[in-house]
Parts: C-alpha cells; structure tokens; sequence
C-alpha cells in the first residue's frame, strides 16, 4: 500500500501533466481557431473583392450606358435643330425663288416689248422686274 505523501505527491505529477496537456490542447485549439479565422477572412476577402469588381464593373457598364444615351440626345438635338434650319432656309427661300421667277418672267417681257418696240411696256416691266430682284435679295 502506498503512503499519503507519494499518493500526494503522485497527484501533483499527474495533475501538472494534464495542466500541461490542458495549456497544449488550448495553444492548439488556438492556433486552429487562428488558422481557420485566416482562411475565414481570406473568403470574405476574396469574395469582398469579387463584390467590388462587380460593383466597378457594373459601374462602368452604367456610365457608359448613360454617356451613349446622352450622346444619342445631344445627336438627336443636334439633328433636329439642323433639320429646323433647314426647313427655315428653305421656306426663306421660297419667297426668294418666286421673286426670281417673277422678275424672270418680268425681263422676258421687257425683251419682248423692246424687241417689238412697245417702249411703254418695257419701261413697265422693266420697273416690275426691279422691284421683284428688290426682293430677291
């Protein structure tokens, strides 16, 4: 039979040693712990900078969109005010043309007075032919 002091002491070994296993599992679950917060932290990572090349991406799709529709307004603008001028020119120009048309007409007249020697006339149409080259202008 064993004596009290090496049962004690033999207490104290064995509690020392599962002390010493205790500190060594919690350092491993620690390290454990560490490792699989790395790998944790390295998925939200990754995944946080897939998230943001997403954002980027769809950032720039967005402002490209927006820069094609506002240069397809601008165009469109641009267009249409080109087509208003030109619709404005050419109704300018109708009075013009005819203007031209009845001083044409006018001169042709004047050519035939003074060519049949109705002088009269001529000085006639030559006065109308003025006033419609006035307007031609």
């Amino acid at each position: 039979m064993s004596s009290y002091s090496s049962l004690n002491a033999r207490l104290s070994e064995l509690t020392r040693q599962l002390n010493q296993k205790d500190t060594e599992l919690d350092k491993e679950v620690n390290k454990l712990i560490q490792s699989e917060e790395q790998e944790v932290n390295e998925v939200i990572q990754s995944d946080m900078d897939a998230i943001d090349r997403d954002i980027e991406g769809t950032k720039k799709n967005l402002e490209e969109g927006l820069r094609r529709k506002v240069e397809a307004v601008k165009k469109g603008i641009k267009d249409r005010k080109d087509e208003l001028r030109q619709m404005v020119e050419r109704a300018k120009q109708k009075p013009k043309d005819h203007a031209r048309e009845e001083a044409e007409k006018a001169l042709n007249t004047m050519e035939k007075n003074v060519t049949e020697g109705d002088l009269v006339s001529a000085h006639i149409n030559r006065w109308i032919a003025n006033q419609w080259l006035k307007a031609s202008k």
